[in-house]
């Protein structure tokens, strides 16, 4: 038992107090987006240095060509440039394949928003172009869930795995916060002559109240629980994976692209250089075909070939990374030299750590779930069940004062005007704000 709660706590780290506090605070979020941001502008100065350098390259072979050529004789230029003509057929073959797969890849997914002079309704088509996957958001967005869709755990499976326990310590000091700033509140416009001349009770006394509602919460934490969980998991307004997972693709357009791109990077990679080496080799093959042939002949070749080579190689190259399916051996008079395999199954294991992981860090996450459940029926009836844990807590925490003593001191209306402000300081207070944080008197929080 003692292994298992620690192997639960493994995320966590336990303070002097008690408390458990979760090991990632926001400040190491915030390190890793400026991290993701650095590596972007790093890749971005990547692709610019190399792009100069290219243009470099080629600027500079066409000057020292200009000058070779120059300076030949002129019964010799004729034939060095019939000779340069035709070995610039598999160099533009070459760069021609790999620059159309590298624009079709990038058309997938880039602009974000439609770019042009008109579109039709807000469908991305028209006059202009938007990214395929931007502008089949939704549709991709299913797409990408459907294949994890079979192996993940539903809210029920969820719901039971959880240790109230460590869900109470993990948002122990967020609770605390609350409490203090409701009964703070409270006490300012109901009981002001309570308090010192600060505005605020004496520290004994208020960490003594809020000592008494703490355990007060943490006793009924564990009922509470079961009703929010009989609440997610109810099928017509409970939680839904599809619903959410697709929600947010359709609302961020760019996390969809990242997922792409990420899950496929490798693949994309391999596209773009394998179109290329196949445009070369064809781009040899036309060189042959074109020395043999007439005026004719060439004006057809090059336009045609150009053509099919375009799709040739598309097809080839996406081929090659779905298919054969599972490795197939390869043997040359009976020596074994080795198994072919699509190189995005190859990598499946890789992919499938990935694409977890992509879940996790953004659907399956606390402050994620919560901002999605606000967009959806079942908010209401979770603020409810907070609602009347609340009330039941007060009633619990001042005893007989407030079923029979409170009335006959300060009259049943002020007891109802005190209980309706409490639940509403203690609703406001504990604020999810759609960002990501908990929000208590204006100051952001991370439980």
């Amino acid at each position: 038992m003692g292994a298992q709660a620690g192997e639960l706590l493994e995320p966590y780290v336990r303070l002097e107090d008690g408390e458990v506090s979760p090991l990632k605070s926001a400040s190491a979020e915030r390190h890793d987006a400026a991290m993701a941001g650095i590596e972007r502008r790093v890749e971005w100065l990547n692709i610019q240095l190399n792009v100069l350098a290219i243009t470099f390259f080629l600027v500079g072979s066409l000057l020292l060509w200009a000058w070779y050529y120059d300076r030949l004789p002129p019964e010799q230029q004729h034939e060095v440039y019939r000779t340069a003509l035709l070995v610039s057929i598999p160099v533009v073959a070459l760069f021609f394949t790999w620059f159309h797969i590298w624009l079709a890849i990038k058309m997938m997914f880039l602009p974000i928003k439609f770019f042009g002079i008109w579109q039709y309704g807000d469908t991305g088509i028209g006059v202009g172009w938007q990214g395929v996957i931007p502008r089949k958001a939704k549709k991709m967005g299913k797409i990408a869930f459907s294949c994890a869709r079979p192996y993940l755990m539903g809210p029920t499976d969820w719901f039971a795995r959880v240790d109230t326990s460590l869900l109470f310590a993990k948002i122990h000091p967020m609770l605390e916060r609350v409490t203090r700033a409701s009964m703070a509140s409270v006490l300012r416009r109901h009981f002001p002559s309570m308090l010192a001349k600060d505005g605020r009770l004496p520290p004994s006394v208020e960490n003594e109240l809020v000592s008494i509602v703490m355990e007060k919460i943490e006793e009924s934490f564990p009922e509470m629980w079961n009703k929010v969980t009989t609440k997610l998991c109810d099928p017509v307004i409970g939680l839904d994976n599809d619903g959410m997972i697709v929600s947010v693709f359709a609302e961020h357009k760019e996390l969809l692209n990242h997922f792409f791109l990420s899950m496929g990077d490798k693949e994309f990679r391999f596209i773009e250089r394998c179109g290329a080496a196949l445009g070369f080799v064809c781009g040899l093959i036309q060189l042959v075909a074109f020395n043999y042939l007439d005026e004719t002949g060439r004006m057809i070749l090059l336009p045609g070939t150009g053509f099919f080579l375009g799709i040739l190689t598309n097809w080839l190259a996406i081929q090659m990374c779905f298919k054969p399916c599972h490795p197939h051996p390869v043997r040359v008079c009976g020596w074994y030299l080795g198994s072919i395999q699509g190189l995005f199954l190859k990598r499946q294991r890789d992919v499938a750590t990935l694409y977890a992981k992509l879940l996790v860090d953004h659907f399956f996450d606390f402050h994620k779930v919560i901002a999605y459940l606000q967009t959806i029926p079942v908010w209401t009836d979770l603020q409810d069940i907070y609602n009347q844990n609340i009330q039941n807590m007060m009633k619990q925490t001042m005893g007989k004062a407030v079923t029979w003593i409170a009335p006959v001191a300060v009259g049943s209306e002020k007891l109802r005007a005190v209980e309706a402000h409490g639940k509403q300081q203690s609703t406001r207070q504990f604020q999810p704000l759609r960002a990501g944080t908990f929000v208590v008197r204006g100051r952001p929080l991370t439980p």
